[in-house]
């Protein structure tokens, strides 16, 4: 006869699901909300963002440098560089500048 922790057991894990891979299509997804969110935080003209460097989700952050030119008048055009932090769980991106 099977003892209640082997029971226990036996049930937790036919409960236990298993964790789904994201899909291909969800990682594009949120890669484009992440580059929109940082490109319009980062106020640039012509701006670009370069490609994510994903924090676990622990931390729940996605990082990204984004090119551009400051849209001032005295600026002139000056070409600038921002460091981008995209929250996956809030969906809002904060931009801190970096030297050049």
């Amino acid at each position: 006869m099977p003892r209640l922790s082997q029971i226990i057991f036996s049930g937790a894990m036919l409960c236990a699901t298993p964790a789904l891979a994201s899909s291909d299509a969800a990682w594009a997804a949120l890669d484009k909300a992440s580059a929109k969110a940082c490109i319009a935080a980062s106020g640039f003209k012509n701006a670009k963002a370069g490609a994510p460097t994903r924090f676990s989700d622990t931390v729940g952050y996605d990082a990204r440098i984004v090119t551009g030119t400051y849209p001032q008048a005295h600026m002139k055009n000056a070409p600038g560089k921002m460091l981008c932090l995209y929250a996956r769980k809030s969906k809002t991106a904060e931009v801190q500048e970096l030297a050049n």
